[in-house]
């Protein structure tokens, strides 16, 4: 009687217990959820970022178009300045474009600009009396505008960014490595840390180097 109830036990006890494989199987599951959910996270931000990117391209080209007919042709980044660069997200990308970009919009600061010939200060995050003829929108939203490590009210070099809070890439048209006769410009949105994006013109023809991009051709 004593090892029929002890066997009796044992096997209800196997019974409700998982076995190794039942085990592995739930572990599989809550792994390939776990892989979805990042997943569609990760679309879900990239989404954002392009329609960010979208939006604020278009607020741009805008700008621009408005500059050309105050000035007469659109603005164009100093020689010694295009090369300017950072690292971003990961990515060491140029910002010069992009900060002659906040320039020309918003009126704040000109040594970024070609066209306008003598340099100036840096921009002080604040437009003065004597920039407020130059402004094409002295209120660009604050999340198109990159000044990290910038005090407002102090000289700095601030620049527009896209969704993914890289600067915006720019070339004047006429320049040999511009598509548009106008101007190009782009974001390279999603890159992965590490990637080296190029911007000549064989780059910007090539379908698979712009796979990522959000740009004006």
């Amino acid at each position: 009687m004593k090892i029929r109830t002890v066997s009796r036990h044992l096997n209800r006890r196997l019974a409700g217990a998982f076995t190794l494989i039942e085990l592995l199987v739930v572990i599989a599951i809550i792994a390939l959820l776990a892989a979805l959910t990042l997943g569609g996270f990760q679309y879900a931000q990239q989404a954002a970022g392009r329609n960010k990117t979208t939006a604020s391209l278009a607020a741009i080209k805008s700008g621009l178009e408005q500059y050309k007919e105050k000035f007469g042709e659109y603005p164009a980044v100093p020689d010694d300045l295009g090369s300017d660069s950072g690292t971003y997200g990961g990515v060491d990308v140029k910002r010069g474009g992009a900060a002659m970009l906040y320039q020309a919009l918003s009126g704040d600061g000109n040594n970024y600009i070609k066209l306008n010939g003598a340099a100036a200060a840096l921009s002080d995050g604040e437009v003065s009396a004597e920039e407020i003829p130059n402004s094409i929108n002295s209120n660009l939203p604050p999340q198109m505008i990159f000044a990290s490590g910038v005090k407002k009210g102090t000289d700095g070099l601030r620049f527009l960014i896209d969704g993914f809070g890289r600067p915006f890439q720019y070339t004047k048209g006429g320049d040999p490595n511009a598509i548009n006769p106008t101007y190009d410009i782009w974001s390279y949105g999603h890159l992965d840390s590490g990637t080296k994006p190029k911007d000549d013109l064989n780059a910007k023809k090539s379908a698979t180097e712009t796979a990522t991009w959000i740009k004006n051709w």
